[in-house]
């Protein structure tokens, strides 16, 4: 459940979005991503966030842009902002969170993993892969504890993918210091907060008479529409019934007891182009049918796939296979062009001349 910083800026920024300002916010997510790139090339920790409103990159510099869209300097940041997303409840007490971030919210302890390790491991040799014949600026592999990933119970979208609805169950309080910007509602007898960003999506919390806290995402209807929906559609432990004119997409299993690899590869020279394998397979693309922004489903090799034409460095396709998730981004590219890679991309071995150095 990762978000690009872009998606991030986009979607809860004002109605009115002042363009040299957005420039602005632009520039300095930018500044952020090339710093993430320089700690991760120096072999600092890595991490690997599951977030509702984006990745620690976009939570670091939201609390820095969000107030310069069309707003003044020194202003609190957005509300929004905060809303950095849910961990599962047995995260708690598992390094899941980091409270020192400019923005505290969860985040998922990543380490690096040795190069001469990557051999030796099954689900590291299965990620790795390269981009044409280029060598690339940047690759590395991390892993992190499976524990850490907050994973839905249920992924609901319409035909055309324009109304999405994510539910997860079991999860840490999502809305940390919102309070008054707060609406309520009642979801399936339970009181419930509401909040409803100016791009037009909807973040649904409420607690169970057992102590168990929901946590929604929802884009593409109104808050009494997807009340009524999620009543109709959810019991006591997720999704009982498929409502009407939606497609309920299957959640690959999750073991929160195993590791989590994440392959990463980037080139600067010649063209940004960015690549990320992570295994075991994440939430399925639907599901960014919660959130609002241009994008298009198509396929990659047969497979169910999603188009951004905005992600971070240019445009970008995310797709999964029973093994693994591919977010892929290309400067420049447009769906065409990003199926055409994303179907040649290169298995590699560990001792790929084509590598880095270590």
């Amino acid at each position: 459940m990762t978000r690009d910083p872009w998606s991030v800026l986009v979607d809860v920024a004002p109605a009115a979005v002042d363009p040299t300002s957005l420039d602005r916010a632009r520039a300095r997510v930018e500044a952020d991503r090339r710093e993430v790139v320089s700690l991760g090339r120096a072999r600092r920790r890595t991490r690997r966030v599951v977030l509702v409103a984006g990745l620690s990159v976009a939570a670091a510099a939201l609390a820095v842009v969000v107030p310069v869209l069309g707003r003044g300097e020194t202003e609190t940041p957005s509300p929004v902002a905060r809303i950095l997303g849910v961990i599962p409840a047995a995260a708690v007490g598992e390094n899941c969170s980091n409270q020192q971030d400019p923005v505290p919210g969860p985040a998922d302890p990543d380490r690096p993993v040795a190069r001469d390790q990557w051999a030796r491991i099954p689900a590291v040799r299965g990620l790795l892969h390269l981009v044409g014949d280029r060598v690339p600026e940047h690759a590395a592999v991390s892993s992190g504890p499976g524990v850490c990933d907050a994973i839905p119970v249920a992924v609901l979208h319409d035909e055309p993918g324009r109304r999405g609805i994510v539910v997860y169950r079991d999860v840490t309080e999502p809305f940390r210091g919102v309070g008054p910007t707060l609406d309520d509602a009642t979801v399936r007898g339970f009181a419930a907060h509401v909040l409803s960003p100016p791009a037009g999506h909807h973040y649904v919390a409420w607690t169970d008479d057992d102590g168990i806290r929901w946590f929604v995402e929802a884009n593409g209807m109104t808050v009494p529409e997807l009340v009524a929906t999620l009543d109709s559609a959810l019991d006591d432990t997720g999704l009982a019934a498929v409502p009407d004119d939606y497609v309920a997409v299957p959640v690959p299993p999750h073991d929160p007891t195993g590791t989590v690899y994440r392959w990463t590869v980037q080139y600067d020279e010649g063209g940004y182009v960015y690549l990320e394998v992570t295994s075991p397979a994440r939430t399925p693309v639907d599901a960014r049918a919660s959130w609002p922004g241009e994008q298009e489903y198509t396929t990659v090799a047969g497979v169910r796939a999603l188009y951004l034409p905005q992600e971070q460095g240019g445009a970008g396709l995310r797709w999964s296979t029973a093994d693994a998730s591919y977010r892929l981004v290309v400067a420049g590219a447009d769906l065409a062009q990003l199926r055409e890679i994303a179907e040649h991309l290169e298995p590699v071995s560990p001792d790929d001349p084509r590598l880095p150095a270590r």
